[in-house]
């Protein structure tokens, strides 16, 4: 596997899929099962993000294929620049499970592990 061009990231937002573009209201149904329809608010935010110049991508766990299918179904192909599970160099990551690490507070890892707690 080669390098991705990190001289994408100050213009690329990565977003994840499940539970922020395809809304996943009953949690994991099987690995080429995307079900529900986008959440809502979704293509607005979507225009507002690709009118401000943004690289959209989608980074998931879940397979490309079904996800580059979903996209085309509901007429959202266009908005993303690539669709992968490569953790990808962005300015941004946009993920309903993630948890900031703050690295300019005292104690970030205890902050984080009470979190997971």
């Amino acid at each position: 596997m080669g390098e991705i061009n990190a001289d994408l990231k100050e213009n690329t937002i990565a977003i994840d899929f499940d539970g922020v573009v395809h809304k996943y209201s009953q949690g994991y149904q099987g690995f080429y099962n995307a079900y529900d329809p986008p959440t809502e608010g979704t293509r607005e935010a979507l225009e507002a993000l690709k009118s401000k110049g943004y690289r959209l991508i989608i980074i998931s766990s879940r397979d490309v294929g079904t996800i580059r299918k979903w996209l085309a179904g509901h007429d959202m192909e266009h908005y993303f620049d690539d669709v992968t599970n490569i953790k990808h160099p962005a300015k941004y990551y946009i993920d309903d499970h993630a948890i900031r690490f703050p690295k300019d507070e005292d104690n970030p890892r205890e902050k984080v592990l009470k979190i997971i707690d």
